[in-house]
């Protein structure tokens, strides 16, 4: 596929069936300066479907240091991601070439500067990261305003949604809820949000299918449950037991939780009952205490009768898309059944960190043995 500039327009043009790019400096789109008679000749040619996203741009980009965080390396169909971190960046990938990953990355502002430095903005590289092919578009970074206008014009373009967004800052809250309120995967990232309110916007207004997760600091409770499929919450002492109890989840991830062995134990009962957590397939939950383990985990467990064989149990679960995460080989500690015919297998690991005190993780796998 080759960008032409024309009179300070850029006008799209599909120069190979396979709509492969040619990552050329030279040969880009400035999407920014698209007419609207560009953006119409653009719509009528036939992308594959391009996964779109905005996430934090963990990487340091130069010519002779390359780092990158492996998590964001992932295969997915084609989407549109807008991550977050020190510095921003939009990623865009094709379902039929999941090797070649493109990136728009703002860069901020530098306070020294190399004198012999080669590069101005914007300026183009190219990696090879294993198997993966990187292609870097560097613009600075001119705040959150350029970033939504960029997004736009590739949503429009390419007539793909957004798949990934994280949420920095409480601005984005009602142009994601505004531009497209339906979307696969939210991050709340650190001190984003102030407010009980704000969250319950988000949460209201914003449709999440696959996974939200959040890593943010809240300085207080949430009661409502979250409605999306897979939750994971780090720092979750603000996320109470009703909201768990409450919630559709299948998967549950939270870590430095202030539940209680008498919470964790409702949990267990009251999915054993089988009006709440029905949904349920998968729930970890990490715990911070300082009372002795074994009578800690009585409580845990305290009137759940264990009465079920470990045979024929799945040793994987699907979180999402494709991220799979594999359960422990050993035996649980303890099984439970429901009416249904459902079994709830719970692992147990614990280890001291400093002192007594004494971190425990919980997993709760949902299965059923097979005849």
């Amino acid at each position: 596929m080759r960008y032409i500039d024309k009179g300070g327009v850029a006008v799209a043009k599909l120069m190979a069936e396979d709509q492969t790019f040619d990552p050329q400096p030279s040969i880009r789109i400035q999407f920014s300066l698209l007419s609207k008679r560009s953006k119409t000749i653009a719509k009528r040619i036939r992308w594959n479907p391009i996964d779109i996203r905005f996430n934090p741009a963990n990487m340091l980009l130069n010519q002779v240091d390359i780092r990158w965080n492996p998590i964001e390396i992932r295969r997915y169909p084609i989407y549109i991601r807008w991550l977050f971190g020190t510095e921003q960046e939009i990623r865009l990938k094709l379902s039929t070439d999941p090797g070649l990953e493109y990136i728009i990355h703002y860069r901020k502002k530098k306070k020294f500067i190399p004198i012999h430095c080669p590069w101005k903005y914007p300026y183009f590289q190219s990696y090879l990261l294993g198997p993966n092919a990187l292609h870097v578009l560097c613009l600075k970074d001119n705040g959150i305003e350029d970033m939504t206008q960029m997004m736009e014009h590739i949503c429009e373009v390419f007539r793909s949604p957004i798949c990934e967004m994280h949420i920095i800052e409480e601005s984005l809250i009602e142009w994601i809820i505004k531009f497209q309120p339906i979307i696969q995967h939210v991050c709340i990232r650190e001190n984003a949000i102030t407010s009980v309110e704000s969250l319950d916007r988000i949460l209201k207004n914003l449709k999440v299918t696959e996974r939200f997760w959040s890593n943010y600091n809240a300085c207080f409770q949430y009661k409502e449950p979250i409605p999306s499929r897979c939750i994971t919450i780090d720092n979750s002492y603000w996320l109470t037991l009703n909201s768990i109890l409450n919630g559709n989840n299948s998967i549950i991830f939270l870590y430095d939780s202030k539940l209680t062995p008498t919470d964790i134990n409702t949990i267990l009962k009251e999915w054993q009952l089988g009006f709440k957590l029905r949904n349920l397939e998968f729930m970890a939950i990490e715990v911070f205490t300082l009372l002795n383990i074994h009578r800690y985990s009585d409580e845990v467990l305290n009137n759940l009768p264990n009465i079920v064989e470990n045979n024929g149990r799945p040793m994987t679960v699907t979180i999402h898309d494709d991220d799979i995460y594999t359960l422990p080989q050993g035996p649980p500690v303890h099984n439970i059944t429901r009416s249904d015919g459902m079994i709830l297998s719970i692992f147990r690991h614990d280890d001291v960190i400093e002192g007594d005190k004494i971190r425990i993780f919980w997993e709760l796998q949902v299965w059923r043995q097979q005849t």
